[in-house]
């Protein structure tokens, strides 16, 4: 009798964990595929969505591991550590053109001078300070709102 309905007991637990699905929240507004058109040459982003969710996380300008061989200089030529420094909200992207200004929620408008690796097309990076760097880390990988204010022609 024990042995039966320990064995019912087994089956029953068995049955429920495997019948659980698992039911992924929605995803939130905004979010979800994008049909985008690619520059080959580039790898960058044409016609961009004007907002989107986007994984936005944070570098430090003038630190050569985080960027090049000239840490200070973005992609425009500008002097990004003399910028930043200065107070004026920096970040890189690939999906629009230089100069952009991009709203980030939470964060405010930044201005696009910098560019990122190409196998970071959908994201945002926002520049800090070189002595910010544990700052930068702690922002790590965030999922924002990310929307288009100006573009340069």
């Amino acid at each position: 009798m024990k042995r039966t309905i320990l064995l019912a007991f087994v089956i029953a637990v068995v049955f429920l964990i495997r019948s659980r699905t698992y039911v992924p929240s929605p995803p939130p507004p905004g979010a979800g595929p994008v049909i985008m058109t690619v520059h080959h040459q580039a790898g960058f982003v044409e016609n961009p969505t004007p907002g989107l969710v986007r994984e936005v996380t944070a570098y430090n300008v003038g630190v050569r591991g985080q960027t090049g061989d000239d840490p200070c200089t973005g992609s425009t030529g500008e002097d990004l550590c003399r910028l930043v420094a200065r107070g004026l909200k920096v970040c890189a992207a690939n999906f629009v053109a230089l100069e952009t200004i991009l709203n980030i929620e939470g964060y405010g408008e930044c201005v696009v001078l910098d560019r990122m690796n190409r196998r970071f097309a959908h994201r945002v990076d926002i520049a800090m300070r070189k002595d910010e760097v544990v700052r930068a880390l702690e922002f790590g990988v965030q999922h924002r709102y990310v929307e288009v204010r100006q573009e340069d022609p």
